[in-house]
């Protein structure tokens, strides 16, 4: 997500996420229990082994449903590396994770849903974990662009910190909690961010030196 290094785990074909497109109608209109081969096949007009050609397994497809919420995301994060402003650049980037229109309550949908059971399932967890990674790695990448010579414990601290808060804005925003309120949040958070860690990575530095 946003990261280049990251390989991709699924190569979607057309195809592919036609039918996942399917699976996630099914899965937010119905139910995780409706996810099933027929129920999608019909959902995308397709034949069960027409589905099966692309998918072998339900677990394949369970984890396509996970990795394409993550390419969705990342193609749009990358629409906004030009905005000039860190703190709004920050704000774009980050804001296409969360709920904020119908698109992304879907996506955050099927995330949640399966995050869920990728507690009990191996395979579908592979898959959660790589997207969740991402994620956090995201969040470094954005405090290093609000302070780029923050040292690195509080970068990590600062960056795990933005992520919970963001998690924790994506599921109340998913429980109907206002989108204005929650980028007005965000953007808070963000300038704070800006703001007091430079002034305590500075003091920090004053400290050392002066010890020196």
């Amino acid at each position: 997500m946003y990261i280049e290094d990251v390989p991709k785990l699924i190569d979607h074909g057309a195809r592919g996420i036609e039918i996942t497109e399917a699976a996630w109608r099914v899965l937010v209109r119905d139910g995780m229990r409706a996810v099933s081969v027929r129920n999608v096949a019909a959902e995308a007009g397709l034949a069960t082994a027409s589905l099966r050609r692309t998918f072998p397994t339900q677990a394949d497809l369970l984890a396509a449903c996970l990795m394409l919420v993550g390419d969705r995301v990342e193609a749009r994060m990358r629409t906004h590396q030009s905005v000039a402003d860190p703190v709004e650049r920050a704000l774009a980037v980050l804001g296409e994770t969360l709920p904020l229109d119908d698109r992304r309550r879907q996506e955050m949908h099927v995330y949640l849903t399966l995050g869920t059971a990728a507690l009990s399932d191996p395979t579908l967890n592979d898959a959660y974990r790589a997207i969740s990674g991402d994620l956090l790695a995201l969040c470094e990448f954005v405090v290093d662009w609000l302070v780029p010579r923050l040292e690195p414990d509080p970068r990590q601290q600062s960056a795990m910190h933005l992520c919970a808060l963001v998690d924790g804005l994506a599921l109340h925003t998913l429980h109907g909690a206002d989108p204005d309120r929650t980028v007005r949040t965000l953007r808070a958070h963000l300038r704070h961010l800006a703001v007091s860690e430079t002034q305590s990575n500075n003091v920090s530095l004053r400290a050392r030196r002066q010890r020196a």
